[in-house]
């Protein structure tokens, strides 16, 4: 049996919302930014759309997380096999803010959150699904994002696919 990507993707957001995932390692994690407060839990999409045009078509509640694949390769190295290779998936957190201050905070707070359930939750996913250990960060600039400040990075993880 073949794998779909929509299967990688429900998959890699099953290890983010399950218990001792993201909702905790935020909470783990705030203190050391000085975010003592309560904040907001991240709403998960599965969507790959330039915020531009999600904010056009409704409005948004921030924090979001986008989860998404950008990338399939197949590695026929293991004989016999449907398929063999790797998907990267994606990991999308974009904040929103009126002020400047904090913007850069509160992002990276989520992305230290999802390379913690990353790094924590990295082995067998689902049958033939394994999640690596390795990952790829890319941290935008702030910018102008429909009335207030937008600023947005890329969690990018490797899942290695073995189906017959």
């Amino acid at each position: 049996m073949t794998f779909t990507t929509i299967e990688a993707v429900d998959a890699f957001r099953g290890v983010l919302t399950h218990e001792g995932g993201l909702r905790e390692s935020v909470e783990s994690l705030k203190s050391g930014y000085g975010k003592e407060e309560g904040l907001t839990e991240a709403a998960m999409l599965l969507m790959r759309a330039p915020s531009e045009i999600q904010e056009k078509a409704g409005p948004t509640k921030y924090p979001v997380i986008h989860l998404y694949c950008d990338r399939i390769e197949s590695r026929p190295t293991e004989k016999l096999r449907r398929f063999s290779g790797k998907v990267r998936l994606v990991a999308e957190v974009r904040v929103s803010q009126d002020r400047l201050e904090g913007i850069t905070e509160s992002l990276l707070l989520y992305v230290d959150s999802v390379r913690d359930v990353v790094e924590r939750n990295s082995g067998c996913m689902r049958d033939g699904l394994y999640l690596s250990s390795e990952y790829e960060v890319q941290i935008e600039p702030v910018r102008k994002g429909g009335l207030n400040f937008l600023q947005s990075a890329k969690v990018a993880c490797v899942v290695i696919v073995n189906r017959t």
